[in-house]
């Protein structure tokens, strides 16, 4: 009997361990794939609100926020505390930071709109690496976090590479504090101090839905960009990057690049279409799929069936030639004159706002089930916040007494309506206005669950 070895203590293993427990557990919204990415866990909204009772938050006024899906609450209410945020953009493929700035007398509905990935690329400002601007507090994303603060984001990098960089430009120092929004199930006790490199940003605060956890004593932020752990090609996906190799190289600083780039995440990175090793111990890793033997496939040979009829074994060929070309000419026939598909004419449209970014369309279907409005088309833009309702011309009140023949009627029906996570609040109820038809972005099917 061969002895079974530990499973190997990594970076991946502790993220994989946390993919693994809020998928199974159901801990997760919309994207449910929380595979490679940082979790856009469920209380997420609970954990911002509680993240902008600090202290730190409230004298901040600018804040460095991660574009992640569960930091979209705190970006939020960071306009909505009339302060400046900056946003990475993603990749940093054409730049540093988005500069987004609060505009006065804007709805809560509007801030909302601001905050998501649209509207930060919409309206935000690039912000080059030459910018004097002085960031008072980091929010980023966590796969996982450990009590004493170390921190484990996705795998690729990025937050550490920004904060490098800020330490490069002088827009943050040691003593800004960095905050990370997590669900309680991605807190574990301890992670390995081996694990992490001197590139690696911890966290100061860590704050979950149910509790404030303040790291003491802190541990060591990284003091600039570590050239020697970056490879030519990270510099040639990052232009930014490159500004500042050249900045450096100005003021006489000698530059030597890594040669190969055998970072964590191209190592793991998951396999396409592979099977999950199920045996104990292995932390939840893949396991590359064996090779199948190739089966050589003929096409099949076609040719006319013999027809008969029924108590009749015995037909003559002048019959089944009949047949056959009364056939060939019906299909002829359904070519040339296919049925006309028949187009609704829109009545009116309505416009739903102020919609959750936890809410999903099936949502939206059990809610309008449950009230008795029935749209022809539902188009969906869960993205932005809204969606419409379209309605064919209605039927007259005697032809189906339960039908609402007015679109008052059909307003009010939808009154004080909420999809979603929702805090209780009269901010949370949908918006409903006449609207006109507008391009189909996504029709769905209202009969489809």
């Amino acid at each position: 009997m061969t002895e079974q070895l530990p499973p190997e203590v990594t970076k991946h293993s502790f993220r994989q361990r946390i993919w693994d427990y809020l998928t199974k557990n159901e801990l997760v919204n919309f994207p449910l794939n929380v595979y490679d990415r940082i979790p856009n866990f469920k209380g997420a909204n609970e954990a911002a609100l509680r993240l902008a009772e600090l202290e730190e938050f409230k004298k901040a006024r600018v804040i460095k926020i991660n574009p992640d899906k569960p930091q979209e609450p705190v970006r939020f209410l960071a306009l909505e505390a009339n302060k400046e945020i900056l946003v990475p953009i993603p990749r940093l493929r054409s730049g540093l930071f988005l500069h987004v700035t609060p505009v006065a007398g804007l709805s809560k509905n509007e801030l909302r709109t601001l905050s998501k990935i649209h509207g930060l690329m919409e309206t935000g400002k690039p912000l080059g690496v030459d910018s004097n601007i002085k960031v008072d507090l980091v929010v980023l994303g966590s796969v996982c976090v450990s009590r004493d603060g170390y921190r484990l984001g996705k795998g690729k990098g990025f937050a550490d590479l920004e904060f490098a960089m800020m330490m490069r430009m002088g827009a943050v120092t040691q003593d800004t504090t960095v905050i990370t929004t997590v669900h309680d199930c991605q807190i574990v006790d301890s992670l390995p101090p081996t694990l992490f490199k001197e590139y690696d940003v911890p966290v100061d605060i860590i704050v979950t839905p149910t509790q404030t956890i303040i790291v003491n004593p802190r541990l060591q932020k990284p003091t600039g960009i570590i050239w020697h752990m970056l490879t030519e090609r990270r510099l040639k996906t990052m232009q930014v990057l490159q500004q500042l190799k050249e900045m450096d190289e100005k003021d006489g600083k000698v530059i030597t690049l890594k040669e190969e780039d055998d970072s964590e995440y191209v190592r793991y990175k998951r396999p396409f279409r592979t099977k999950r090793n199920t045996f104990p111990g292995n932390d939840g890793c893949e396991e590359e799929e064996k090779e199948k033997p190739v089966r050589t496939r003929f096409p099949r040979r076609r040719g006319f069936r013999e027809v008969k009829t029924e108590g009749d074994t015995n037909v003559s060929s002048n019959e089944v030639e009949e047949k056959l070309q009364n056939g060939v000419k019906n299909a002829q026939s359904r070519q040339r004159n296919p049925r006309p598909k028949s187009k609704s004419q829109i009545e009116f449209s309505l416009k739903l706002s102020n919609i959750s970014s936890s809410a999903r369309i099936r949502d939206l279907k059990n809610a309008l089930l449950e009230r008795g409005v029935k749209p022809n088309e539902i188009i969906w833009q869960g993205c932005r916040g809204i969606c419409y309702l379209h309605f064919n011309k209605l039927k007259k009140k005697s032809d189906s007494p339960e039908q609402p023949i007015q679109v008052d009627s059909i307003m009010g029906n939808l009154r004080e309506l909420r999809i979603g996570e929702s805090t209780g609040n009269e901010t949370d109820f949908i918006i409903v206005e006449p609207a006109k038809p507008i391009s189909r972005i996504e029709v769905t099917d209202v009969s489809s669950v």
